[in-house]
């Protein structure tokens, strides 16, 4: 940026006549800086701004990882990020963030969490106990996925005792533990003691450490992506759990493919997808994409891919293979079950086969194209046709979406 008094003068010997190469020589600067001045591209005193190192596919991608996990830390956001290309500092990542989603100051209050204060001298004391720790009589198993917290607790309520009971026989790396609702944030104080609380855990319910440290994310090694909703509530029913279980599930996992549930964001109902086979299909098409891709491509994929998803059928022909038909399946058939219809959990699902589909077809020619920052909606992305919307649906299944949006039946 020129200072104000040299911009202006600029302007000043073009008022008067001036050619630009003459100004340019005769301030000094060179001919595209003048022509910035002369053209109204550059305002006196005002700086240039610059372009912002996070795109707008890539804060899409933010918006939806806060969204789908409220406890993200910010720091793990960021490393997601740099996988995908971002090319800026921490500093400038969260400067962006705070820009462009407005919640930065909330994460950093929530981060404050991210290593938990531990008093001087718990080192020494997180994996002691006054004496062994007992086995309770009834034993429970750890649902995939599950938060300590909410196991905690159903262990206390399957064996009559308060959480507080619980923590008092078990190592005080617990009670340290169950304070940071990120499951998967360690304090390098507590990391050394985690495999014996672990299998003082496996101890206490009578089951083995490396069944625990599978199900469990707190005791997990994995640093991929997550996603914050509740277990399947069929898969909990086989095990005799009748409440939600809050996880944390992989972050393109959003199928239930056993049962052919849509597991909806935390705290929103799960949708029956039986009426819509080629959702679940869909999920089997995710799956088999992350052999190609990491997990944080095909969700900014996906995530483009959902706004270059047309809004309506090109053609009368094409109402029943359109995801606002699949969208009328699912309401109708999910009504019943005493599901609300305006919640924006059947959009996302209703759409999920067609930006799977956009999404593959985006990866396979261009693999690393998500991760590229363009600034706007990836150009393969808008130019993909979205030719064989419900690919996956076949003619028994739509008759049956047809006769159920009709309320007939087939």
């Amino acid at each position: 940026m020129l200072p104000r008094e040299r911009a202006e003068k600029i302007l000043t010997l073009h008022a008067a006549g001036w050619p630009a190469r003459a100004i340019a020589d005769h301030v000094g600067h060179s001919l595209p800086t003048v022509y910035g001045y002369i053209n109204g591209r550059r305002t006196p005193g005002v700086r240039a701004p610059q372009p912002s190192l996070l795109t707008e596919p890539l804060a899409s991608y933010c918006r939806q990882r806060l969204a789908e996990d409220p406890h993200l830390r910010t720091s793990v956001l960021f490393k997601e990020v740099a996988d995908l290309g971002f090319q800026g500092s921490r500093a400038t990542f969260y400067r962006e963030l705070d820009r462009r989603l407005l919640v930065l100051a909330d994460r950093r209050r929530t981060n404050s969490q991210e290593e938990p204060e531990v008093p001087s001298g718990m080192s020494r004391t997180l994996a002691r106990r006054p004496e062994r720790t007992p086995v309770l009589p009834q034993r429970v198993a750890a649902v995939a996925g599950e938060t300590l917290n909410s196991y905690l607790a159903r262990i206390a309520q399957a064996n009559y005792l308060t959480v507080s009971e619980v923590l008092a026989v078990l190592p005080t790396w617990f009670s340290t533990k169950t304070n940071n609702l990120d499951d998967r944030a360690q304090h390098h104080m507590l990391a050394p003691a985690a495999t014996h609380a672990l299998h003082e855990l496996a101890h206490l319910t009578g089951t083995t450490p490396a069944g625990l440290a599978h199900a469990l994310p707190a005791f997990g090694t994995d640093e991929s992506p997550i996603r914050a909703t509740t277990a399947c509530h069929r898969c909990t029913a086989r095990l005799g759990i009748r409440e939600p279980v809050p996880v944390h599930l992989p972050i393109h996992h959003k199928v239930c493919t056993r049962h052919g549930i849509w597991l909806s964001d935390l705290g929103e109902p799960h949708l029956d997808l039986s009426i819509c086979p080629e959702i679940t299909a869909a999920q089997h098409r995710a799956n088999r994409l992350l052999r190609r891709f990491t997990p944080q491509q095909l969700t900014l994929a996906h995530q483009t891919a959902v706004k270059a998803v047309p809004p309506w059928p090109a053609s009368p022909a094409a109402v029943p293979h359109h995801w606002r038909y699949r969208l009328l399946a699912l309401q109708t058939h999910n009504h019943h079950r005493g599901i609300p219809t305006e919640l924006d959990t059947y959009t996302h699902a209703a759409i999920y086969p067609d930006a799977i589909e956009l999404a593959a077809a985006a990866l396979a020619r261009h693999p690393h194209d998500p991760a590229r920052s363009t600034g706007e909606i990836s150009p393969h992305l808008r130019t993909v046709a979205p030719v064989g919307h419900g690919h996956f649906a076949t003619q028994d299944s739509s008759s049956q979406v047809r006769a159920t949006a009709s309320g007939t039946t087939p």
